[in-house]
């Protein structure tokens, strides 16, 4: 092609207030990433030009997929866009460091240096930022722990994980380079370079800003392996809303009032659906107890189990969800219990059999969790979300 019109770019930028008049380069590249630019002006749509999917769903896209996209480009000669995605399952040299007193592993191919510096050497750049000298430039400093902000569990004491003898006065650090720019981060020392296997993180859990997968050491212990190109990006703002998003995502989350009485059972075969819908329900304040069958269930509610709210799968051996739940309406101390039936039969058979037995709600597989969130929200103020079926 006929190259980015760097200028031209820049230009329409500024004028809506996305671009300083100091922008490089690669910052005039990264604008063309945003919700809803285009280089051309209204004026200059026609049926084919301006028209067509942002790149910032192909970004988008990319990110989902654990990748990353860089342009280069040379007026009159052209513009090359790399796209890069992770193998699913990949080995890598990585360099282990202890950060907040945790063990996080550096891809080889990412890091450019690991040296020591004088804590006195830390000093302010032209804007006021922290910055350390570094082979004749003045590169951005930040401890690693100040990116990656997410909690992390206090059941055992940071002391007992790894904690660390730092000589007094002295910074290790690791600089890290992608796309040509470069990232000072603290840590708090170096463990050993190692060959690693790369397992992609993937679940029902949130990727975590700056981490691209995990591995598992000899000794059984899950170690995260850092994002480098993430980590560049959060460090310089242009994908700032990536280190707010775990923070916003976790206060948007529904809570539950008076979360200490509030129990929800989750009755299935499945351990897989039983663990997913756990931490599901866990995460947004409920306690939850667990059963594998119909009968298995029946024996802990019997057994005195107190609980506010049942999901129910329906086919399980020894006792299904429909036995259970016809058990409990007859049961006076338990027939108060909203049940939720959870199933992967979406007929309209299934359905009414509930309906005559009684259940709360119906919900198939695959189900959202905002709606099974906000049902067991009705269900505890005693909405019943199954209507029964009208009169012959």
């Amino acid at each position: 092609g006929a190259g980015i019109p760097v200028e031209k770019i820049k230009a329409k930028a500024q004028r809506l207030g996305l671009l300083s008049e100091q922008a490089t380069e690669d910052e005039v590249f990264n604008v063309l990433f945003h919700p809803g630019f285009s280089s051309r002006e209204v004026s200059e749509v026609d049926d084919l030009a301006g028209r067509g999917v942002g790149l910032d769903v192909v970004r988008r896209n990319i990110t989902d997929l654990r990748g990353s996209i860089q342009v280069d480009s040379v007026r009159g000669k052209g513009t090359t866009f790399t796209i890069r995605l992770p193998l699913t399952l990949s080995i890598s040299k990585a360099m282990v460091c202890v950060s907040d007193k945790a063990l996080i592993a550096f891809p080889l191919d990412g890091v450019e240096e690991m040296l020591d510096v004088p804590v006195d050497e830390v000093r302010p750049d032209e804007q006021g930022r922290p910055s350390i000298l570094w082979r004749d430039q003045r590169l951005p400093f930040q401890p690693l722990s100040n990116l990656l902000s997410y909690s992390r569990s206090h059941s055992r004491s940071r002391s007992e994980v790894y904690s660390v003898a730092q000589d007094e006065g002295i910074i290790p650090i690791v600089v890290l380079q992608s796309a040509g720019q470069y990232l000072a981060l603290q840590v708090d020392s170096f463990v050993e370079e190692q060959e690693i296997v790369i397992k992609q993180l993937r679940g029902p859990v949130p990727k975590p800003p700056g981490i691209s997968g995990a591995t598992v050491l000899g000794n059984g212990r899950v170690l995260p392996i850092a994002d480098v190109l993430e980590l560049v990006d959060m460090a310089q703002g242009r994908r700032r809303d990536l280190s707010r998003l775990w923070a916003e995502r976790r206060a948007a989350e529904p809570r539950v009032e008076e979360t200490h009485q509030t129990t929800v059972l989750i009755v299935d075969d499945s351990i897989a659906v039983r663990e997913l819908l756990s931490m599901s329900f866990q995460k947004v304040g409920y306690r939850v107890e667990q059963a594998r069958d119909g009968q298995d269930a029946w024996e802990k509610l019997r057994g005195g189990l107190r609980c506010d709210l049942i999901f129910c799968d329906i086919e399980m051996p020894r006792m299904d969800g429909l036995e259970l739940l016809s058990r409990i309406r007859a049961d006076s101390n338990l027939k108060h219990i909203p049940v939720a039936m959870l199933t992967s039969r979406g007929a309209e058979r299934h359905r009414q059999t509930a309906r005559e037995l009684g259940a709360t709600a119906y919900f198939t597989k695959p189900y959202l969790e905002e709606e099974l969130f906000s049902a067991a929200a009705r269900m505890l103020q005693g909405e019943q979300l199954l209507t029964p079926s009208p009169a012959p």
